[in-house]
C-alpha cells in the first residue's frame, strides 16, 4: 500500500513539473529598428538600433494542483542579443552587448556599428535573441546600400487664384480659384468647401464645389462670387479651404489651403458742424474757428491734415491724424480778424486711406461785422439827455411860470 501512495505522488509531482515547464513562454519581440543613415553608401559605417519589448503585461504566473499551489516569476531572461550580417554586412561592435531580465512592458534598445559592402544593393542582417527556455528568435533588418527606393506615388494638389483679389467692404469680388496636380499619381472625387466663418463675408451661391478627377500635370480652374458687408474689417483676410479626395487605392486624403482678399476700406470724410468764437465775428478781434470731420466711410481715414487760406493772420492749419468710421473730430483755427465783410475761403482736407492719397475741397463764407467804435452810442446818450431836459422845461418849468401869473 506505501508503495502505491508513493507512486501517486511521484506522478503528480512529475505533472506539476510540467506544467511549470511551460511558464518561459517567449514573450520578447523586436517592437522597432532603425538604420541611421537610412542609405548607406558603398564602405560606410552605420548605426543599426533595435528595441526590444517584453509583451507580457504581468511578472508571475501561479500553477496549482491537488496539494501544491505555486507563484512563479515570469520575466524573460535574456541571455544573448546577436546581429549576424552574414558574408555582406560587418558588424563591428555590439554583439554580446546585453543580457539579463525584461521586465513586463519593459523594452531595451542595442546598438551596433555596421560596415557596408563595396557593392550598392539591399542587404540583410539577421538579429537573433536568445531567450532563456525558448527557441531563439529571429528578426531580418534590411539595410540599404546606395539603392534609390521611392515611395508610393501621390497625387499632390496646389490652390491658385488669379485676377484683381481686392475689394472693399459692402462690394462683391469673383476671384478665379485653379487646383493643380503635382504628384504623380491621380486624385479622384475632389471637393473644396469654403469654411469661411466671418458673418461679414461669404460665398455668394454654392460653398461646395466638385471635381471628378485630376491627373498628373492636370489642372481644374473655378470662380468664387464673394459678398460682403460694410461691417467687414479691413486688411489681408484669409479664407479657409477644406479639400477632401481619393487616391488610386481607395484611400480617402484630406488637406486644408486658402486663399486671400486683400480688403481696402474707404474713407468718407465731411463736415460735421462749424462754429465761430465769438459767435458773430468783429473786425480787427480774435477769433476761433472750430471744424467737426466727420468719417462716414469703411475705412481709417490716416494722416488727416485741413487747411484754410483766410486772409488772416494765425493758426490756418490743423494737424486731425487718425479719423475712424463712424467717428468725427475737430480742426481748430485760432485767428486774428482784419476788417469787416463777407470773405468766401475754401476748406481743404488731406488725408490717406487704404486706397491712395486724397484731398477734398469745401468752399465756405465768414461775415466779419463792423467794430463799433462807440460814437453812434454817445450821439444817442446826447439825444436822450436833450429829450430829457426839453420835457422837463416844459411840463415843470413852464408850468410852474404859468401858475404864478
Amino acid at each position: 500500500m506505501l508503495k502505491k501512495v508513493i507512486i501517486s505522488i511521484s506522478i503528480l509531482l512529475l505533472l506539476a513539473g510540467a506544467s511549470s515547464a511551460g511558464v518561459y513562454e517567449p514573450t520578447v519581440i523586436l517592437s522597432d529598428s532603425e538604420v541611421v543613415p537610412s542609405v548607406l553608401m558603398p564602405g560606410d559605417i552605420g548605426m543599426v538600433t533595435v528595441t526590444l519589448t517584453n509583451t507580457a503585461s504581468s511578472s508571475t504566473t501561479t500553477t496549482s494542483d491537488s496539494l501544491i499551489t505555486t507563484i512563479t516569476e515570469v520575466n524573460p531572461t535574456i541571455t544573448s542579443v546577436f546581429l549576424d550580417g552574414g558574408k555582406d554586412i560587418e558588424v563591428l561592435g555590439g554583439n554580446s552587448g546585453f543580457s539579463g531580465d525584461l521586465g513586463p512592458q519593459q523594452s531595451v534598445k542595442i546598438t551596433f556599428v555596421v560596415e557596408a559592402p563595396e557593392t550598392k544593393g539591399i542587404y540583410y542582417a539577421v538579429l537573433r535573441v536568445s531567450v532563456k527556455g525558448s527557441e531563439n528568435l529571429m528578426y531580418p533588418i534590411p539595410i540599404n546600400v546606395d539603392m534609390p527606393v521611392s515611395s508610393l506615388r501621390k497625387p499632390m494638389l496646389i490652390v491658385g487664384q488669379s485676377g484683381d483679389s481686392s475689394l472693399e467692404p459692402g462690394e462683391d469680388a469673383d476671384v478665379a480659384i485653379s487646383i493643380y496636380n503635382s504628384g504623380k499619381s491621380t486624385a479622384e472625387d475632389i471637393f473644396i468647401r469654403v469654411s469661411e466663418d466671418d458673418p461679414s463675408l461669404a460665398a455668394s451661391k454654392s460653398q461646395t464645389f466638385h471635381i471628378p478627377g485630376l491627373s498628373s500635370g492636370q489642372s481644374e480652374s473655378f470662380s468664387i462670387t464673394f459678398i460682403s458687408d460694410t461691417d467687414l474689417e479691413p486688411g489681408v483676410h484669409e479664407i479657409p479651404l477644406e479639400i477632401s479626395y481619393t487616391v488610386v487605392d481607395g484611400t480617402a486624403m484630406t488637406q486644408t489651403d486658402a486663399i486671400a482678399l486683400d480688403i481696402k476700406g474707404r474713407a468718407g470724410l465731411s463736415i460735421a458742424s462749424l462754429k465761430t468764437d465769438p459767435v458773430r465775428a468783429s473786425g480787427n478781434e480774435p477769433l476761433d474757428i472750430t471744424i467737426r470731420i466727420e468719417n462716414s466711410g469703411t475705412g481709417d481715414a490716416k494722416s488727416t491734415v485741413a487747411r484754410i487760406d483766410l486772409p488772416f493772420e494765425g493758426n490756418r492749419e490743423a494737424y486731425i491724424g487718425k479719423i475712424k468710421p463712424g467717428n468725427d473730430a475737430p480742426a481748430i483755427f485760432s485767428l486774428d480778424t482784419v476788417s469787416a465783410g463777407d470773405y468766401e475761403y475754401n476748406l481743404v482736407v488731406s488725408y490717406e486711406d487704404d486706397t491712395g492719397i486724397h484731398e477734398s475741397v469745401y468752399l465756405l463764407t465768414l461775415s466779419v461785422k463792423k467794430n463799433s467804435d462807440g460814437t453812434g452810442l454817445i450821439i444817442v446818450m446826447i439825444l436822450i439827455i436833450a429829450a430829457a431836459a426839453g420835457g422837463y422845461y416844459y411840463f415843470v418849468y413852464r408850468k410852474n411860470g404859468e401858475e404864478k401869473v
